[in-house]
């Protein structure tokens, strides 16, 4: 089975980052670094982009139904013209109506022909499906052999990751079609697909096996692979009741299909994480290490705490330490951004902080096992920042700062698996 490589630590770094470079002097070399730490956290923290293209009649939107599993996408002959339409993950079915250059309009449930209605330049469709958390679809208007639309297939591939391009079996990969694929970049033809339709058509199964060969010897610096499907069949296997009809899933190609999207997909994710970690070991965390090395601060000082928590707790492969971290780092930016904050607000901001991260070390689950003193910690730490808003002057504050500071602590060592602990200190 494949799956997705995961990129949470990777994000959580880059955000790590990005935060702690916000508000530093712009400079040629740390705005080129910020502008590839941003890019490499949208990459990762998106779904992978999938777009269908082909000629008018090549069943691209019938494809992209099926791999949706929802028929959302009008298909063959029809009146309703869309544009780039987008198919992702929401909780919630909803159409957004989107334009390069305004606000975009958002329509509960699926209504295309409202969004078409409105002219926009793409539409997007939300769906409840598992498979849209790691995968959008991007179904491109159909191009036509003699006219400027390949112009605009051309530019929408521009947005996607990885590109299926649907032949039509019955005339296969023409010259029009090959005349406008050489024009897309290389990145994006090494993470792609020729999909050959209509197999399910006699014609074009009788003559399967001489059309898939000509197009093997055709695909060299092409396309990833080229698989045949017929997309009714695959969609009758899978609306068998009571149970999907798997045997004639597969053998007309839909298995197959999913399995190569998948791939592409999977391919493209590891080759982005790949690179944002080289820039991470390489520029990023590096840079990091540069601003938490330059000292203690003083301890009264609260708005400058954050450096002195980063540089006695370097960079760890530690999930729940980077998010406390990150949860005391916006405490820190509260302050730097009001001058008049009441020391009861900062108080209580933290005790809300510590409160959410006792509810999640119930289960347990993210610390080493014989850290199991540990929730009672922040559990006890919730008590006493409560106590400390009702006191007042510079003591509480740093009460609390001290209460951080050893909470940070215990996580360092309850979210690793280093062999000797630290003394079990109470706070």
């Amino acid at each position: 089975m494949i799956e997705f490589p995961g990129t949470e630590t990777e994000v959580r770094q880059l955000d790590r980052f990005l935060t702690a470079t916000e508000r530093l002097p712009s400079t040629p070399e740390l705005d080129d670094m910020r502008a590839r730490a941003q890019s490499h956290a949208e990459r990762l923290s998106n779904a992978v982009s999938i777009g269908f293209a082909g000629e008018f009649g090549a069943g691209k939107s019938s494809l992209a139904n099926m791999l949706a599993g929802a028929d959302i996408l009008p298909t063959g002959p029809q009146h309703l013209k869309l544009p780039l339409v987008i198919v992702t993950y929401a909780d919630t079915p909803e159409t957004t109506v989107g334009w390069w250059d305004r606000e975009p309009k958002v329509y509960s449930g699926i209504a295309l022909e409202k969004a078409a209605a409105d002219n926009p330049d793409f539409i997007s469709v939300g769906l409840n499906t598992p498979a849209l958390r790691e995968i959008s679809l991007f179904d491109l208007p159909g191009s036509g052999a003699l006219d400027d639309t390949y112009k605009q297939t051309l530019d929408l591939l521009k947005f996607v990751d990885c590109a299926i391009w649907c032949t039509n079996g019955t005339n296969a990969w023409r010259e029009t079609e090959r005349h406008l694929w050489a024009q897309v970049p290389q990145n994006l033809r090494d993470n792609s697909l020729l999909a050959v339709t209509h197999t399910d058509l006699p014609p074009v199964r009788d003559a399967l096996d001489r059309v898939l060969s000509r197009l093997e010897k055709e695909k060299s610096g092409m396309f990833r692979a080229i698989v045949p499907i017929g997309t009714p069949v695959a969609v009758r296997a899978m609306a068998q009741e009571p149970e999907p009809d798997f045997a004639l899933w597969e053998t007309c190609g839909g298995q197959n299909l999913a399995e190569k999207v998948l791939e592409i997909a999977s391919h493209r994710r590891r080759t982005d994480l790949e690179a944002a970690r080289q820039d991470l070991a390489a520029d990023f965390l590096p840079f990091l290490e540069t601003l938490t090395g330059a000292g203690e601060p003083a301890a009264s000082d609260t708005r400058t705490v954050q450096p002195s928590l980063e540089s006695a707790l370097p960079p760890l492969d530690n999930p729940i330490l980077e998010d406390w971290l990150a949860a005391i780092a916006s405490i820190y930016e509260d302050l730097r951004d009001s001058s008049d904050i009441e020391p009861a607000a900062f108080l209580q901001s933290c005790q809300e902080i510590v409160e959410d991260f006792a509810e999640r070390l119930e289960n347990g689950s993210e610390i080493d096992p014989e850290a199991d003193w540990i929730p009672g910690e922040f559990e006890k730490a919730t008590d006493l920042l409560l106590l400390l808003q009702f006191e007042s002057g510079e003591g509480p504050l740093k009460d609390a700062i001290s209460i951080l500071a050893q909470l940070s602590d215990n996580l360092a060592w309850a979210g690793s698996t280093v062999a000797s602990a630290p003394p079990k200190t109470g706070t």
